[in-house]
């Protein structure tokens, strides 16, 4: 038997676990959408509007939103009841209800009452100001036009387009946003980049805990010494066992780097430098799966200390929430963690156009710790292996 043989039963036996597929192939794919909507899948804030007049004077006051200074994905609701229960689950961040006969009302000089809901955050509070800012734009013309239709000077709709024009050549204040310090994320950062990154290094880090379960049942079950009684070497077990779980966690990486770059456009940068970067952090999974499958001797309580260690190193590390967002000293202490080496080395590489000399220190730092808890693994297999 070669190690190839041994490293390719434990790929087939992770590969028939029905249970394992949905956690190595599924719930990355979920995490990866609901990362990238939270951190970056949603360009401009939504808001809703329920238009019970379609007149001139409605569709003005729309289009003055959709052209407006506010970013704004505008999206159309059919009731007011439903408008609401979308700003409450945070489905929309404002609300508009223009009410019916507001062309109507407004030209007969009547008050039109307008709905504007949000949630009381400070950004949402800005956004409720800018939709409410629009609104009180269109109230002055509307009354410079009603004040010179009573006159006699033009009538209302004449006025109205004068009061237009009239607004639009007025001086207003000029606002300069700058940018204070550096920016979190890059703009050239995609939409669903930091989602895959993170998930790329949260799973193939999970599955290789998972992995370790599979070798201590291989030594309970005595298949490791059924091996010893044939011609097979210990070298070769070793090498078996140790490909075994490289390969767990490669198809684990790859799978999400290819899945990401296809379906979510997802741009990995340097392909040589992020290659690299995930072959060191599998060596990394490979050496705490054979450290935690030499040891243990419980394969169900290996497992759930095992995941368990995994998430909570994850999110010190910055698995599960951007590591940018950390403040100190918890920024520093994640990288106590190869997790968070691993997302610093693809964030170079993806958001920076960094190189392999660029992620160098990453590189080093996960290759060693790589060696050394491979080294320590074979060590405890071989023990376990040979002792009587």
């Amino acid at each position: 038997m070669t190690a190839l043989t041994i490293a390719r039963v434990n790929l087939l036996r992770m590969l028939r676990d029905r249970t394992g597929l949905f956690f190595v192939f599924l719930l990355p794919v979920i995490l990866i959408v609901v990362l990238g909507t939270i951190y970056g899948g949603r360009v401009a804030p939504r808001l809703g509007i329920v238009a019970g007049d379609r007149g001139p004077l409605a569709m003005d006051l729309e289009a003055a939103l959709r052209s407006g200074d506010l970013r704004l994905e505008i999206l159309e609701v059919p009731t007011a009841t439903e408008l609401r229960d979308r700003v409450e689950r945070g489905v929309l961040e404002v609300g508009l209800v223009i009410p019916t006969g507001y062309d109507v009302t407004l030209r007969t000089g009547g008050t039109a009452t307008i709905t504007i809901l949000g949630q009381q955050a400070s950004l949402l509070s800005a956004l409720r100001e800018g939709v409410a800012a629009a609104v009180a734009e269109q109230s002055a013309r509307i009354r410079a036009a009603r004040l010179a239709a009573q006159r006699g000077d033009a009538t209302f709709d004449t006025a109205l387009i004068t009061a237009g024009d009239i607004q639009g050549t007025l001086p207003g204040v000029s606002v300069t946003v700058a940018t204070a310090g550096e920016r979190l994320f890059p703009e050239s950062a995609g939409a669903f980049t930091l989602g895959a990154q993170s998930q790329l290094i949260l799973f193939m880090f999970l599955t290789s805990m998972t992995a370790a379960t599979q070798l201590i049942l291989t030594r309970q079950l005595g298949v490791s010494r059924r091996m010893l009684s044939t011609p097979t070497s210990v070298a070769t077990i070793l090498a078996g066992e140790t490909l075994g779980r490289f390969a767990v966690a490669m198809v684990q990486g790859l799978f999400i780097v290819v899945l990401s770059a296809a379906v979510f456009g997802v741009d990995w940068g340097d392909t040589i430098a992020a290659g690299l970067l995930i072959v060191a952090f599998a060596l990394v999974g490979t050496g705490v799966a054979m450290v935690i499958g030499s040891f243990a001797n419980n394969a169900d309580q290996a497992g759930t200390v095992g995941v368990f260690a995994g998430m909570v190193l994850g999110a010190l590390g910055g698995a599960m929430v951007p590591i940018e967002v950390f403040g100190e000293p918890l920024r520093t202490i994640a990288y106590i963690t190869p997790h968070a080496w691993a997302i610093a080395g693809l964030r170079e590489v993806a958001m920076r156009g960094g190189g392999v000399a660029q992620v160098l220190p990453q590189l080093g730092v996960l290759t060693a710790l790589g060696v050394v808890l491979l080294a320590l693994g074979a060590w405890g297999l071989r023990r376990a292996l040979t002792r009587g």
